[in-house]
């Protein structure tokens, strides 16, 4: 079991007693609400501070796993392209189906690492609290590790990006291909613009598995290190 695993099972361990005891929609509602610092449209449920801890976890813990569902399932919706009327009436392309899931998972990276940095600050800030300044300062040294990856993280972008944008020029010659077999039947246009797409699905397809294997190793660490300090007493 991986790190990143074994932080989750034990969350979950820590949050099926509540479940049984507390009316899930309300309880749900105020877990996303206390995470976001917002006042609670739902009545507090009657937790003990530890209880209410736990919450704060599995919530945050699970919006760091939504955005790592999306990003290791975009490649499926890359490989998985199947033109339709809907699509074709649309004028959805091929190098434009790309070009949308891509820009997709470059957001998503950028969601994801401010997930973790919502969630270690919290925690970190929660720990100080406490008094726990060591593991306070661990958790602050974690995060820095982390977001240190990220930046190695080699994401499929241009030297002139600036946020969630990106250039290639692969892709683009796909693109404009397209556009120009639009007005103009052209075996030769069509010939370059299905190449052209092709070498771009298959250069971002393998550099999106090789990035989402070095993130899950990135998260595996860090929660193999959070996982002692969040849960001192595991259950077995």
């Amino acid at each position: 079991m991986t790190g990143y695993e074994r932080f989750s099972k034990l969350a979950v361990d820590e949050i099926i007693p509540l479940f049984k005891r507390l009316d899930h929609e309300g309880f749900s509602q105020y877990a996303i609400d206390s995470i976001n610092g917002i006042s609670s449209s739902q009545k507090k449920p009657n937790l003990t501070e530890e209880e209410d801890f736990y919450v704060k976890i599995l919530r945050h813990f699970g919006e760091i796993n939504k955005s790592l569902e999306t990003l290791e399932h975009i490649p499926i919706f890359i490989s998985s392209f199947r033109k339709s009327k809907a699509y074709r009436e649309a004028g959805i392309t091929d190098a434009i189906h790309l070009r949308y899931h891509i820009e997709h998972y470059l957001q998503e990276n950028y969601i994801l690492l401010s997930r973790v940095q919502k969630f270690m600050g919290w925690l970190s800030h929660s720990l100080k609290n406490e008094g726990r300044l060591r593991e306070s300062l661990f958790v602050s040294g974690l995060l820095k590790t982390f977001e240190d990856s990220m930046k190695n993280l080699k994401l499929v972008r241009g030297d002139h990006v600036h946020e969630t944008r990106y250039d290639d020029n692969i892709l683009n010659r796909a693109t404009m291909l397209e556009l120009a077999g639009q007005y103009k039947r052209d075996k030769d246009l069509s010939f370059g613009a299905t190449m052209s797409y092709k070498l771009a699905k298959k250069e971002w397809s393998e550099r999106i598995k090789k990035n989402n294997q070095d993130l899950r190793k990135s998260l595996d660490m860090i929660f193999e290190g959070l996982a002692p300090i969040v849960f001192p007493s595991p259950r077995e």
